[in-house]
C-alpha cells in the first residue's frame, strides 16, 4: 500500500448509517510462536497509526471492527511483514504467509475492486481511464476512499469555479476523512494552489467553505491547518488570512482544541497583526532621536518611509542593517526614508553602532518605556523588522528581503506600477 500511496492519493471512507460492525479474521501461517496480536494501522504523515490492536492465538485471529472508520488500511504484523486490505461494511477473512505476504488471500466488500484498481495501475493508464474506473466502484465505502483523488477538472475548468468545486469528491460528513493522508495533502493544495494569494479572496472562500455543512472535526481540522498555513505563509499579505481566522474562531472561543495559553499567543498575536496590515493606516506614535529631539511618524514627509524594528546586538540585524544601509545610500536620493526604531533600552552599543555604519537615516529610541510607544502599536516578536509605507503612512509592504522583493518592489512602486 505504501508505494500505492506514492502513485495516488486517498481519503478514507464513509460508513453506512445503521450498519453491523464487520468482523476481521483470519489465520497467519509460519508465523512466529511469538507473535501476540496483528495493529490495524493506517498512513499517518511518514508513518503509521495504530487504530485497533487484535489478538492471535496460534496464528489466528478475529475481532469485530470496533471503529466508525472504513476504507484501505494496513495490518501491521511487525516491521517487515506488512499487508493492505479493505475494511468495507462487510466481513473481511484474512489468510497469509508470514513468509510469503505477496500472495495474501482476503475476502470481503471491496477487495476484487481494489485489486482491480492496483492491477489498473500498474498498466500506467491515461488519467481518464483512473476516473472511469473509480466513478464505476460498486462497493460504497471504497469508492468513497477512492475518489478524491480526482480534482474536479476538465478542459473548460476555471478556476473560480474550482476554488468552490474542489471539494466535491471528498465526503467531508465523514470522520474517516480525518485519518486519510490524502486529506492533508488536498488541503496543502487548496491553500497553495487553489485559492490563490490575495487575501480577501482567500478569506472569502475559506468563510464559504468553514460555513458550509460538514463534520464538526472536519471543520475543526480545516480551521487548524488554514490557521498553521497562513501564519507561517511567506506571501506578503496573507497574514490578513491568519488574523481573520485567528479573530472568527479563536478569539471567539470555538477553538476548544486549543490551550488557554495557546489562545492567548494567538490572541496577541493576531491583535498585533491587526494594526499593521498592508493597506492599513501605520499607526501613529511618537519616539525620541539623537538629535530632533521628540517626534512622530506622522511627521516624517517622504513618499515612501521604511519602519525598520531593530536591535544592534540582535545577530540578523548586525546582517540585514548593513544591507539596508547600502540600500539607502542608493535609495534616498529618489525619496526613500527609513526611520530605524531600536528595541533597546540601554543604548551605549546602539549609539556606538550608528557611529560605526554611518548611519544617517533617522534613529529612533523610546527613553520612556513606561508610557504609550511603538510596543503597542506593533506585533514584533523577533528584530529585524520592516514595514515600507506610502506618502500618507498608509503600510504598502511588509518584511521584503533587501537585496531582491525590496528593491523590485521600490522600483515598481516609484515607476507607479504598484498602487
Amino acid at each position: 500500500m505504501r508505494n500505492l500511496f506514492l502513485i495516488v492519493g486517498f481519503l478514507v471512507s464513509s460508513i453506512l448509517i445503521g450498519q453491523s460492525n464487520p468482523i476481521i479474521s483470519g489465520c497467519i501461517t509460519n508465523a512466529p510462536d511469538t507473535l501476540s496480536s496483528v495493529k490495524v494501522a493506517y498512513l499517518k504523515g511518514k508513518g503509521l497509526a495504530v487504530k485497533q490492536e487484535i489478538p492471535v492465538k496460534n496464528g489466528c485471529f478475529e475481532a469485530a471492527w470496533e471503529q466508525e472508520e472504513r476504507g484501505i488500511f494496513i495490518l501491521y504484523i511487525d516491521g517487515e511483514h506488512t499487508f493492505d486490505m479493505v475494511i468495507s461494511n462487510g466481513n473481511l477473512t484474512i489468510n497469509a504467509d508470514y513468509n510469503n505476504l505477496v500472495k495474501v488471500s482476503l475476502e470481503g466488500p471491496g477487495i476484487a475492486e481494489f485489486e482491480g484498481f492496483k492491477s489498473l495501475l500498474s498498466a500506467k493508464p491515461e488519467q481518464t481511464a483512473i476516473e472511469q474506473y473509480l466513478l464505476g466502484i460498486k462497493d460504497a465505502a471504497l469508492k468513497d476512499f477512492l475518489l478524491p483523488q480526482i480534482y474536479p477538472i476538465n478542459p473548460d475548468t476555471n478556476v473560480y469555479w474550482l476554488r468552490s468545486h474542489f471539494w466535491d469528491y471528498t465526503n467531508l460528513y465523514s470522520k474517516s476523512t480525518l485519518i486519510n493522508p490524502f486529506f492533508e495533502k488536498n488541503r496543502k493544495v487548496y491553500y497553495e494552489q487553489v485559492l490563490g494569494h490575495n487575501p480577501d479572496s482567500v478569506i472569502k472562500h475559506l468563510n464559504k467553505l468553514l460555513n458550509s455543512p460538514m463534520d464538526e472535526q472536519i471543520r475543526k481540522v480545516f480551521i487548524s491547518s488554514a490557521t498553521y498555513h497562513y501564519e507561517t505563509s511567506n506571501y506578503m499579505g496573507e497574514d490578513k488570512v491568519f488574523v481573520w481566522l485567528a479573530q472568527t474562531f479563536y478569539n471567539t472561543g470555538y477553538a476548544d482544541w486549543v490551550s488557554k495559553e495557546n489562545l492567548a499567543k494567538i490572541k496577541e498575536k493576531s491583535d498585533g497583526l491587526s494594526t499593521e496590515l498592508v493597506g492599513n493606516k501605520a499607526r501613529d506614535f511618537a519616539f525620541d532621536t539623537q538629535s530632533s529631539g521628540r517626534m512622530k511618524l506622522s511627521e516624517v514627509q517622504s513618499p515612501i518611509t521604511i519602519l525598520y524594528f531593530w536591535d544592534s546586538e540582535c545577530g540578523h540585524c548586525r546582517k540585514e542593517t548593513p544591507r539596508l544601509k547600502a540600500f539607502y545610500d542608493e535609495y534616498k536620493d529618489k525619496g526613500v526614508e527609513i526611520v530605524a526604531i531600536t528595541l533597546e533600552n540601554e543604548f551605549t552599543g546602539w549609539k556606538k553602532y550608528i557611529e560605526e555604519y554611518d548611519l544617517d537615516w533617522i534613529n529612533g529610541f523610546e527613553s520612556d518605556f513606561e508610557r504609550p510607544n511603538f510596543l503597542w502599536y506593533y506585533y514584533i516578536p523577533t528584530t529585524p523588522k520592516k514595514l515600507v509605507l506610502g506618502p500618507d503612512k498608509t503600510i504598502i509592504a511588509k518584511n521584503l528581503d533587501v537585496e531582491t522583493t525590496l528593491r523590485t518592489f521600490i522600483d515598481d512602486y516609484l515607476a507607479g506600477k504598484v498602487k
